[in-house]
């Protein structure tokens, strides 16, 4: 059965001024405020208010940007990426998430599984937590061996494949379902595996500060949604989370479309067979202007009343065609 998009109708128009958030190094976003100049179902027109944006963002075809948009008097946001570049500060955009109240997120959030543990510390300081999280993301080298130098070539053991596990996630932080339930601000170290290209393996640790109870079956332990900020997090590991949400928003493309979808085919063709038809309108409006103007001016010459000096020059005309003698 084919997933409907959502009703972006009721947020969305042309002529509406929204704002756009670009998402930049360092935890941060760039604001732009945009008319919308073509709404067609899924697909934006942008035109940004500034020609040049400031060093550092991105516009190229693949970005993932937020599009905010106020409705009486809410504020909502919606997660699009961008198709094409129409023109200096013109982007097309394709709408690839619901539209949700807005939350002022730092980065765009996906539901996935994937394979994670987690540990609850007991007894230790934040300090020490931060400690731990230090050795193991930035491990020291391997002592050398005294006589020759080398370093012993004993690899550790492949650690066990991890569980998979529902979670919400993004570069800023994670929701989990834990049987624990945690106070506000406890610190939880994570080890989260995410399945990109290169597999990357990620050490952070998670600051509480959300913790939601669950409805559960009578006579099972309780369930608790578990909102976690990532507190301590190499930035590296935190590109390669923002990577992971985007791939995930293109194979939720890729399934709504059920086909194969590319970047570069994200240009809606309803869109562009609208503009087809535009063009071809125009062409046969200009057509039927011209056609009617030479009519009209075919059809005045020969029924429009001659003046004066025009029949007094035809008729000299005449007399001195029949004035000519005949060869």
């Amino acid at each position: 059965m084919k997933e409907e998009l959502p009703d972006y109708a009721k947020y969305f128009a042309v002529g509406l001024r929204v704002e756009v958030r670009f998402p930049r190094s360092q935890n941060t976003t760039f604001h732009d405020w945009a008319d919308i100049t073509v709404f067609d179902e899924d697909l934006l027109v942008l035109q940004l208010s500034r020609d040049v944006l400031p060093d550092g963002i991105r516009t190229d075809t693949g970005t993932i940007l937020d599009i905010r948009v106020g409705k009486d008097g809410y504020a909502y946001y919606c997660r699009g990426i961008i198709v094409a570049e129409e023109g200096p500060a013109k982007l097309s955009v394709r709408l690839i998430s619901d539209v949700i109240p807005d939350e002022l997120r730092e980065f765009y959030r996906i539901d996935v599984h994937i394979p994670l543990t987690y540990s609850i510390p007991v007894g230790k300081t934040a300090e020490q937590i931060r400690q731990e999280w230090h050795d193991r993301r930035y491990p020291a080298p391997p002592p050398e061996d005294e006589q020759t130098g080398e370093v012993p070539a004993e690899p550790p053991p492949p650690p066990p494949p991890l569980p998979p596990v529902a979670a919400n996630i993004s570069g800023s932080g994670i929701r989990i379902k834990m049987r624990e339930k945690l106070s506000a601000d406890a610190l939880v170290p994570l080890h989260l595996h995410l399945p990109l290209d290169q597999p990357r393996e990620i050490e952070v640790v998670g600051r509480v500060v959300d913790v939601r109870g669950l409805h559960t079956r009578e006579g099972t332990p309780p369930l608790f949604s578990t909102g976690l900020h990532f507190l301590h997090i190499d930035e590296r590991d935190r590109d390669a989370i923002v990577q992971f949400v985007a791939v995930a928003q293109l194979e939720r493309l890729r399934e709504l479309r059920q086909g194969n979808v590319s970047i570069t085919s994200l240009a809606y063709p309803s869109y562009a067979e609208q503009i087809r038809r535009r063009r071809i309108l125009a062409a046969f409006t200009l057509f039927v202007i011209l056609a009617t103007l030479v009519a009209g001016l075919i059809y005045w010459q020969f029924t429009a009343k001659k003046g004066e000096i025009e029949r007094t020059y035809e008729r000299e005309i005449r007399k001195y065609r029949d004035n000519l003698p005949v060869r």
